[in-house]
């Protein structure tokens, strides 16, 4: 017989040690030679066995507290098929001589993990040709009996390459599985916590957060584009005002469609969040996905987590880079002679009798010449406010590492931009557009004991923003309504010029001469989670607990004054300027002080479940959470009140061999908005999917398709944020002063015999929140084994209960102001996808391509309005934001024209524009006004890049593009001459206008007319221009050094050198302005692009 002890091929052991009375032993589920090897090194007694009898041991679990050696052996032969006897500090093994072999008696246990070792929790173990299987626990352990020491397990995971490993008689098997298509196992972000991307049911888009890292201050500038699903535009490019506008699958309502946004699992606002502190970035977008927000997940909800430190040792990262920024596209105006050139042909056009002009052959020609700019001014006033560049840096530094039980993240980082405006150097302030910010983020998790951690986090950010004392808008407005020939920027003494109306300013005083804004904001965040396992009570059970604290001040300091004004009426004898004072100015500069802020109290309790019996594997989720916020900005009562919220949530999630899965959530939840009775609603969800790729009926599909998901999810969402009328159960009540205010009339004379009355303002209305019904069906595949992948959803919303102002209630019900009630609804549908390669070519090539296309459309199904006369006019069934005007003809030929065609208001000839009669009745009137164009949203927003790496090389570049939307071109300085004349600069365009001589209907501007005679500026086709572009957003290229030798002598592990540029060129047939500014005629502050170098460094 060969005899073994615990050390392999030693015949008998013979320890020196004592020989101990008492065995303490405390282990779950181990080999019972490691439980063996504890008795005997406590004890001090020798261990005898015949090796082939230990091959049939079972895992044993031993629970003891300073008891005796036979208590201890007793646990560990407990239904073992041998037995032990004691003699002479000898312990022997031998078989039961009664017990034979019965199927089930072999153990083996092991782990099953994956090529980054991480455990892989579901994965299947089988016994090869037999139904005997089980799954792999949380931390990747699995236990299988088996009939005998002989067979072959089976190793299988979705997305991982199958593995057979016999069993040999062996007890434990630690099996490492490797990826076959990549990216399945991957964890995604979901409500409250995380799942596997294989297994998930919801409708998520995420980004690589490293594509988030741009030249920008704005994170809401990036996003639109890039993630399936987002549809968004930026509207300004104004430093620390240059928020983009971004919707979740677009627009679904009448009020509010912004999406709920939490960081680090608490609704924050994310536009100054340093992309480089950012770990995930998750878009949720279907009903399966939100419903557990209730009242705040109609819309949408974005989830951001902030990185936290990783077990390993410190590792430290540097970043610095500094660009130069331009605006991507500016209006051109014509200049002063061309001004009134125009003006000439515009006045006798309107006044053919009179045989003067509006400005004299000698006036233009001085204006030409140049050579009296105090009296023939020709200013191109843009180009006397803008500077050519602006500047912008960014630095980080971050650090982060820790050992098992405790790790930590820290990070700080500053960015400033300088605008483009000018400043007058003499001035004893400085006006320019200034704007830095400073972040911070340190977060700790420690490992308290082995069953609770801790997380600890603060972050939050430091702004200072300096502007003109003067709003921006009014600057950009007065460039466009002040003509190039009217004043100076300054007289050539130094006196400041300024016309005499009051309808419009000096631009160049407004923006230089108005004094400044200073603006400091603060932002600090914190959160404490503590999460404790449970599995002592219920296997899979934990708890976790969250309190945050948040706190956000803003100060505004406005030192503001005027000049004085002056307009030079001519010259003395002797040269001198002659002037007339406009307007006097104040000495000094004003001083106004504007505090506020808000701060949130935000708490959270939760119980988790997660197991796996065999092919099975569940999880569950209840939640209760709640939030205090107040805001301090408000100088009224109603607002003044806080913002309140609470609510309980649900999910439990079932999934059989990762291959049919199932989903269901809640949420029950409510707001101080509502009236008590109405404050709570309850908001389920439910989700199925099928994993087709691991049917036996697919497996000939598996070339082409190594993976292929369908989900389906349908759900009600709610919206609490139902517009500006807060508390609407409750009636506003006003004093009444004039009679249509609930003032009484008595007498004949109702303004001398009235007395005081009541106004109410708003009626009490039985309100509530919005209904969102979600439905969502998509696919996931991936093909080339992996290399290409396509996620694609079809869906479906129909809102409902959209509370809107009563336009049906008609005027003789004798009411001050209509009513409310939810009585809106709009149905959206749309779909989403992305599509994306990931190929190795030979050694050193990586080619990668991802795009992104959202297409949405909502229509309008009630809109609380009464119906109108015609169909054309109806809003109901058009598009949510449809505009509505003139359908153009062309231009009129000729007088014939204009007399055989529908009436027109005005003095109407060839040349202007022709409408289109939609109701026959032989005049232009509001009736004919019908749906025109797309609107001002995008309903297609979709976005592309390439990248491409060899060795240390890389190029990368990113396209944002938008479609089926247009611009609506309006106001003062689309309008020639409007208002008498006497305002409005003139695009360069104005040369591109119908003439007898030049009677192209495809010109710019029809006939031009002196003030407004006609109704050539009506909204209509004429003005509504294609707002489609294609922009390259991003261009990056890099060198990485890493692997260089000479980086350890530098004390680095990694550097890299960088050029991005942001903005650089745009596709678009529109071309007066930057084309995503949108309507109206592109008086705001211009979208910028940047051209960035830059540095980063690792240390570890």
């Amino acid at each position: 017989m060969k005899l073994s002890y615990l050390l392999p091929v030693v015949f008998l052991l013979v320890t020196t040690a004592g020989f101990a009375q008492k065995i303490t032993l405390d282990k779950n589920n181990i080999p019972l030679t490691e439980a063996l090897s504890f008795i005997r090194q406590q004890s001090g007694y020798s261990i005898l066995y015949d090796e082939a009898v230990l091959r049939k041991a079972q895992h044993v679990s031993v629970h003891i507290k300073n008891g005796t050696l036979d208590e201890a052996l007793k646990q560990c032969f407990n239904e073992q098929p041998f037995t032990y006897t004691i003699s002479n500090k000898t312990i022997l093994i031998t078989p039961r001589p009664d017990v034979k072999p019965k199927p089930g008696v072999f153990q083996v246990t092991g782990k099953i993990t994956d090529e980054k070792g991480q455990p892989m929790q579901g994965a299947t173990v089988a016994l090869k040709n037999t139904a005997n299987s089980t799954s792999a626990q949380k931390d990747g352990t699995f236990s299988i009996k088996l009939p005998d020491g002989n067979g072959v397990l089976v190793f299988s995971s979705v997305g991982f390459a199958l593995q057979e490993v016999p069993v040999n008689n062996t007890a434990e098997i630690n099996v490492t599985l490797k990826e076959q298509v990549a990216g399945l196992n991957d964890v995604v972000v979901v409500a409250y916590g995380e799942q596997k991307k294989v297994t998930s049911i919801g409708a998520i888009s995420s980004i690589n957060v490293e594509e988030l890292k741009q030249p920008v201050a704005n994170l809401t500038d990036v996003i639109a584009g890039r993630i399936a699903g987002v549809v968004g535009v930026q509207r300004s490019g104004q430093p620390g005002y240059d928020n983009a506008e971004i919707y979740i699958r677009g627009i679904s309502t009448f009020t509010n469609s912004s999406p709920l946004v939490l960081v680090d699992g608490v609704e924050r606002d994310y536009a100054n969040v340093d992309p480089e502190d950012i770990a995930s970035f998750s878009i949720l977008k279907d009903a399966s996905a939100t419903a557990v927000y209730g009242v705040r997940g109609a819309n949408g909800v974005i989830i951001i987590q902030t990185k936290k430190g990783k077990v390993g040792k410190p590792r430290i990262n540097a970043q610095y880079d500094q660009g130069i920024t331009q605006f991507t596209r500016i209006p051109k105006f014509a200049d002063g002679v061309t001004y009134m050139q125009m003006a000439n042909e515009a006045y006798h056009n309107s006044n053919p009798d009179d045989p003067l002009p509006k400005y004299t052959q000698d006036r233009i020609d001085k204006t030409a010449s140049g050579t009296d700019p105090d009296l023939y001014p020709n200013v191109n006033w843009f180009k006397e406010l803008f500077k050519k560049y602006g500047q912008n840096r960014r630095a980080r530094v971050n650090a982060g590492g820790g050992s098992d039980n405790a790790q930590y993240y820290l990070s700080v980082g500053y960015y400033d931009e300088n605008g483009l405006f000018k400043t007058d150097q003499l001035a004893n302030y400085n006006s320019a557009i200034k704007f830095n910010r400073y972040n911070f983020t340190s977060n700790l998790t420690l490992k308290v004991t082995k069953s609770t951690k801790v997380d600890f986090g603060a972050s939050g950010w430091i702004s200072n923003g300096n502007y003109p004392g003067t709003a921006v808008g009014d600057i950009w407005n007065s460039a466009y309504l002040l003509p190039p020939i009217v004043i100076p920027t300054v007289y050539s003494n130094g006196l400041h010029s300024q016309i005499r109306t009051g309808n419009i300013n000096n631009p160049y005083n407004l923006l230089t001469q108005s004094g400044y804004i200073s603006e400091f904001r603060s932002q600090l965040w914190s959160n404490i989670r503590v999460t404790q396992d449970l599995g002592g009570l219920l296997k899979g059970l934990s708890a976790t607990g969250m309190f945050s604290f948040d706190n956000y001040n803003a100060h505004t300091i406005q030192r503001t004054k005027t000049v004085d004004g002056y307009l030079a009426t001519g010259r003395d004898s002797s040269g001198k300027l002659l002037l007339d004072r406009t307007s006097v100015g104040t000495s000094f500069l004003d001083y106004k002080r504007v505090n506020g802020g808000t701060r949130q109290f935000y708490t959270e309790a939760a119980l988790n479940y997660t197991n796996s019996f065999g092919p099975h594997s569940v999880t569950g989720l209840v939640l209760f959470n709640q939030s205090d916020k107040v805001d301090a900005f408000v100088d009224d009562f109603i607002s003044s009140i806080p913002y309140r919220y609470m609510g309980l949530a649900g999910r439990g999630t079932y999934a059989y061999k990762s291959k049919y899965l199932a989903e269901v959530n809640f949420g029950y939840n409510g707001s101080e908005t509502f009236a008590p009775n109405h404050r709570f609603g309850f908001f389920p969800s439910f989700g199925a999917g099928w994993v087709l790729s691991e049917e036996k009926f697919f497996t000939p599909l598996t070339n082409v398709f190594q993976f292929f998901k369908l989900r389906y999810s349908y759900g009600v969402v709610g919206n609490s944020n139902i517009g500006g009328r807060r508390f609407a159960y409750i009636s506003t009540v006003g004093k009444g002063n004039t009679l249509n205010e609930g003032k009484y009339s008595f007498g004949r004379n109702g303004t001398d015999n009235t007395v005081t009355g009541l106004d109410i303002g708003d009626y009490a209305v039985d309100v509530t929140w919005e209904k969102a019904r979600k439905q969502n069906l998509g696919v996931e595949l991936k093909t080339m084994n992996g290399a290409v992948s396509l996620t694609a959803d079809v869906f479906r919303e129909d809102r409902s209960g959209i509370f809107r102002q009563r336009g049906d209630v008609p005027n003789n019900a004798g009411l001050l102001s209509l009513p409310y009630a939810n009585l809106g609804e709009i149905h959206n549908r749309g779909i989403d996808a992305t599509f994306e390669i990931n190929k190795k070519l030979g050694r050193n090539w990586q080619l990668g391509f991802r795009g992104n296309f959202t297409w949405t459309r909502a229509m309008v199904i009630n809109d609380a309005n009464a119906p109108w006369p015609y169909p054309w006019q109806q809003r109901i069934g058009r598009k949510y934001g449809q505009r509505f005007g003139y359908t153009a003809l062309g231009l009129y030929k000729d007088a014939k024209d204009v007399a055989n065609s529908a009436y027109q208001t005005g003095t109407n000839k060839a040349g202007d524009i022709k409408y289109k009669d939609l109701n026959g009745d032989g005049k232009i009137d509001t009736y004919d006004m019908g749906p025109i164009g797309y609107g001002s949203f995008p309903e297609i927003v979709y976005g592309f890049g390439p990248t491409v790496s060899w060795k240390g090389f890389s190029v990368a570049a990113w396209f944002k593009g938008i479609s089926n939307v247009d611009i609506s071109l309006n106001g003062d300085g689309l309008q020639p001459f409007s208002q008498g004349g006497e305002l409005g600069n003139l695009l360069a365009e104005i040369t591109n206008r119908w003439t007898p001589g030049n009677p192209d209907p495809r010109l710019f501007y029809p006939r031009l007319t002196y003030g407004n005679d006609n109704m050539n500026y009506a909204n209509s086709t004429w003005w509504v221009k294609n707002g489609a572009f294609l922009r390259m957003q991003t261009l990056q290229l890099s060198y990485d050094f890493a692997g260089a030798r000479w980086l350890k002598h530098a004390g680095m592990s990694n550097l890299s050198l960088y050029f991005i540029g942001y903005n650089l060129w745009t596709i678009s047939g529109f071309k007066l302005w930057d084309v995503e500014l949108g309507d109206g005629k592109g008086a705001q502050y211009p979208l910028t692009k940047t051209y960035n170098l830059g540095i980063k460094c690792s240390f570890k």
